[in-house]
């Protein structure tokens, strides 16, 4: 194994605990494809997401950073569309006649 010693932390703050919550238990799940070129760890602290990057070069991290912008770019859009709504896929429209 290639040695990891490139390395970066990033922190994202969101509006709250819950959102960092939700943002790390969604960014944890996906497996890095070259784990022998990459690591990443994401942890939470209070409303901020914490991630760790770990690669054999720069350029590894950077393409990983840019990946998991992305990423937290369509949480939020998903929070923004969705948070704090209630829980209805459809809502009844009355039509006037």
């Amino acid at each position: 194994m290639s040695e990891l010693s490139h390395r970066l932390s990033i922190s994202i703050p969101f509006e709250n605990d819950k959102q960092a919550s939700m943002a790390r238990k969604t960014m944890a799940v996906d497996p890095v494809l070259k784990s022998n070129e990459l690591l990443i760890k994401f942890n939470q602290e209070e409303n901020k997401l914490i991630c760790q990057f770990m690669g054999t070069s720069d350029r590894v991290i950077r393409v990983a950073i840019s990946n998991v912008i992305d990423n937290v770019k369509t949480i939020i859009e998903c929070f923004d569309e969705f948070d704090g709504k209630d829980d209805v896929q459809f809502e009844e429209k009355q039509e006037t006649i």
